[in-house]
C-alpha cells in the first residue's frame, strides 16, 4: 500500500483569491534536509529527541467533576494507543512526526475518516513543497508537491499541523516562505570544515618524508633502480630488525623533509559542536547516552516537555470538537519521568506517593521495573493523612467537647 492511496478521492475544487496573508508558499528544501541529515551530530540529536518523545503514551481523556480523569474507550483512543494507521505503530508514528518537525520546522498529519465519521487513520506527510490557498468561502487548502508528479490539494482542516520556531509567518513554522535552518547549516558547515582539516592533517603525516639525492648523473632507469634499492632496504630493515635506518654510500644523500601538520584543538571543536547541540536543546550527556538524573530532568523540561505540550494542544484541536473540548476532553501525551531517576529517588517517590494514595501497588512495581501482580491495582494510603474537611470537623468537635467539659 502506498501512502498516496489515501488521496485517491476526488480533489476539492478551489478558487484562490489574492488575500495577501495566505498567498505565501512554503518550500521544504530537500537539499537543506539532506545536509542536516549528513551531519552525524545533527542526526543523532534528532534521533535522541524523537526516540524519547516516541516513548510517550497518548490517551483520549475526559476531566470529570471533582478532579477525576477518565480514559475514553473510543476509536480516537484506540488509534492513538495501538496503531495510528495501517503502516505504523504508535512509537513509529510519533518518532516520524517529531523527526519531520525538527527537520522542516513543520509537520503535517493527514486525518482520514470512515463512512460513520470516525477517525480511521493519521498519516504523517513529507512534502517537498507546500502552497497554502484560500477559496471564496475563506476555507484554507494546502497544495502539496511530493515530487515525481505527485501533487495533491487537501483541506487544511483535515490536517494536524505542528510548528517549530513559529514566529515570522502566520501559518508556517520556521522562516515561512522557506523553511530552512540558516544558523544550524552555518554551524554544520563550520564543523565539517574542521573535520576536513583534521582529516587532511592526518593524511599529510603519511606523505613524503624525505628526498634521496643521487650524487651522479644517472639515467631515469638508473634513478628508478636506486629508488627501488632504497625502498627494498627500508622494507627489509623494518621487517627484520624493526628499525627504520637504511645504510647508504657516498653515491647518494638522504635529505629529510619536515612536516608540521596543525591539528584542531579540542576546545575549538567542542565549541562548534556544542552550538549544534544547543540548537536542538541536547546536552553532551544526552547525545552520548551518559546522562544522569538531573541532566535528564533538564533535558525533559527544556526540550521534551514543550514538544509534549505542542502535541497535546495540536491533537486536541484537530481531533475534538469545540463541544468536546468544553466538556473537558483532551488528547494527552503521558510520560514516565521516574524511569530515569536513580534507585534511591524511585524508592523515595514510591514511599511518598503510595502514602498519599497516588500510586497503586502495580504502578509502584512498574516504576521499579517489576511486572504487575494479582490484586496489585489496590491503592494504599497512610492514616497519617486525612481529608482537610474532616480535619476541620474534627477540630471543631474537639473544641466543642472542651467547652462542654468546662
Amino acid at each position: 500500500m502506498s501512502i498516496f492511496d489515501i488521496f485517491k478521492s476526488k480533489k476539492p475544487k478551489i478558487e484562490s483569491n489574492s488575500f495577501n496573508l495566505f498567498s505565501s508558499n512554503l518550500t521544504f528544501s530537500s537539499v537543506n534536509a539532506t545536509r542536516i541529515e549528513d551531519s552525524d551530530i545533527a542526526e543523532i540529536c534528532i534521533d535522541r529527541i524523537a526516540t524519547h518523545i516516541s516513548k510517550l503514551r497518548p490517551k483520549h481523556i475526559k476531566n470529570a467533576t471533582g478532579g477525576a480523569v477518565e480514559v475514553l474507550n473510543d476509536e480516537i483512543n484506540f488509534r492513538l494507543t495501538h496503531y495510528p494507521n495501517k503502516m505504523m505503530t504508535t512509537a513509529e508514528f510519533i518518532y516520524k512526526v517529531i523527526s519531520l518537525l525538527l527537520l522542516n520546522n513543520n509537520a503535517f498529519i493527514y486525518l482520514t475518516y470512515d463512512q460513520n465519521g470516525k477517525i480511521s487513520g493519521l498519516y504523517p506527510l513529507n512534502p517537498l513543497k507546500v502552497e497554502i490557498k484560500q477559496d471564496l468561502n475563506n476555507s484554507l487548502f494546502l497544495e502539496m508537491d511530493f515530487g515525481e508528479g505527485e501533487n495533491y490539494t487537501l483541506p487544511y482542516e483535515t490536517m494536524i499541523h505542528l510548528k517549530r520556531l513559529y514566529k515570522k509567518h502566520e501559518i508556517f513554522g520556521g522562516d515561512g516562505a522557506v523553511s530552512n535552518h540558516k544558523q544550524l547549516l552555518k554551524n554544520i558547515q563550520t564543523n565539517e570544515s574542521l573535520i576536513t582539516g583534521l582529516e587532511n592533517a592526518i593524511k599529510s603525516s603519511f606523505q613524503i618524508k624525505g628526498l634521496l639525492k643521487m650524487n651522479a648523473m644517472l639515467s631515469e632507469k638508473d634513478k628508478q633502480r636506486q629508488k627501488e634499492l632504497f625502498d627494498e632496504g627500508l622494507k627489509n630493515s623494518t621487517s627484520r630488525s624493526g628499525s627504520s635506518i637504511v645504510p647508504i654510500d657516498l653515491k647518494s644523500d638522504y635529505i629529510p623533509l619536515s612536516t608540521d601538520p596543525k591539528l584542531i584543538d579540542k576546545d575549538t571543536l567542542n565549541f562548534v559542536q556544542n552550538k549544534i547541540l544547543n540548537y536542538f536543546g541536547v546536552s553532551e550527556g544526552i547525545l552520548n547516552s551518559t546522562y544522569d538524573e538531573n541532566e535528564y530532568n533538564a533535558f525533559y523540561e527544556n526540550t521534551l516537555e514543550p514538544l509534549t505540550i505542542f502535541l497535546s494542544n495540536a491533537f486536541s484541536k484537530a481531533l475534538l470538537s469545540r463541544k468536546e473540548l468544553q466538556e473537558g476532553e483532551q488528547i494527552m501525551f503521558y510520560g514516565e519521568r521516574l524511569n530515569y531517576a536513580s534507585w534511591a529517588s524511585k524508592i523515595t517517590a514510591i514511599e511518598k506517593l503510595m502514602g498519599l494514595g497516588i500510586f497503586s501497588i502495580n504502578e509502584s512495581r512498574g516504576v521499579l521495573g517489576y511486572p504487575p501482580i494479582e490484586d496489585g491495582n489496590k491503592r494504599i494510603q497512610s492514616l497519617n493523612f486525612v481529608n482537610a474537611k474532616l480535619a476541620d470537623e474534627y477540630q471543631i468537635g474537639k473544641e466543642q467537647e472542651e467547652e462542654t467539659n468546662e
